[in-house]
C-alpha cells in the first residue's frame, strides 16, 4: 500500500508546477490518451486533440481510483454528473465529445496538430505573458474565493498589470491603431 501511495505522489509536483507556473500550458494529444495522460492534459491550461485521439480514464478496468488530480479537473471542466459518467463507466470517447464536454479547446486533423499547437505556442509567446499569468492564477483560484474575495483579487492583479510596461504598449498601440509589442515585463 505504501510503495502504491509513494508512487502515485511523485507525480503530485508536476501536476502542481503545470497549475503553479505563471505562463500558459499547452498540450497537444493524438491517438490514446488514457488513465494518467488524460489527467495530465486536464492539467493544462489549452489543449488541442487531433481527430484521431480517443480518450479514456480508464481506472476503472484495472480496479483503481482515479489519480493525477482528474478528480480536481474533471467535475470543473465537464460537471460532476458527466465526471462520474467518465470516471466510472471508463467508455471511450473522441475528440468531438471531449471538446463539447470542455476538455479540449480545439480539434484538429492529425496532420496538422504539431503546426496548430506551435502556432497557439508562439502566439502566446507574442503576448503579454505577465498579464498571462496574473490571469491564470485567477482563474485557479475562482472556484476556491468566494466572489467579493475574487474581486479584491481581480483589482489587485489588474494594478499589477497597469503598471507593468506591457500594459503602457498596450494602450499606446491600441491608441496608435497598432499591433502591440509585448516583451512580458
Amino acid at each position: 500500500r505504501d510503495r502504491f501511495e509513494g508512487f502515485v505522489r511523485e507525480v503530485h509536483p508536476s501536476i502542481l508546477a503545470l497549475r503553479g507556473m505563471p505562463k500558459p500550458v499547452i498540450a497537444g494529444v493524438h491517438g490514446a490518451v488514457a488513465g494518467f495522460g488524460v489527467s495530465l492534459m486536464l492539467a493544462c491550461d489549452l489543449v488541442i486533440a487531433a481527430e484521431d485521439a480517443v480518450f479514456t480514464l480508464a481506472y476503472s478496468l484495472i480496479g483503481a481510483s482515479p489519480d493525477g488530480s482528474s478528480t480536481y479537473m474533471l467535475p470543473r471542466m465537464v460537471g460532476l454528473k458527466r465526471a462520474f459518467e467518465i470516471a466510472l463507466l471508463a467508455d471511450r470517447f473522441g475528440s468531438a465529445e471531449a471538446r463539447e464536454w470542455g476538455m479540449v479547446n480545439r480539434v484538429v486533423p492529425a496532420t496538422e496538430l504539431d503546426a496548430a499547437v506551435t502556432e497557439l505556442a508562439r502566439r502566446l509567446a507574442a503576448g503579454p505573458t505577465h498579464a498571462y499569468g496574473n490571469t491564470k492564477a485567477l482563474l485557479n483560484a475562482t472556484f476556491d474565493r468566494p466572489l467579493a474575495e475574487q474581486l479584491d483579487a481581480e483589482a489587485a492583479y489588474f494594478a499589477d498589470c497597469a503598471v507593468s510596461e506591457d500594459f503602457s504598449e498596450g494602450i499606446t498601440a491600441f491608441l496608435e491603431k497598432r499591433a502591440p509589442k509585448f516583451k512580458g515585463r
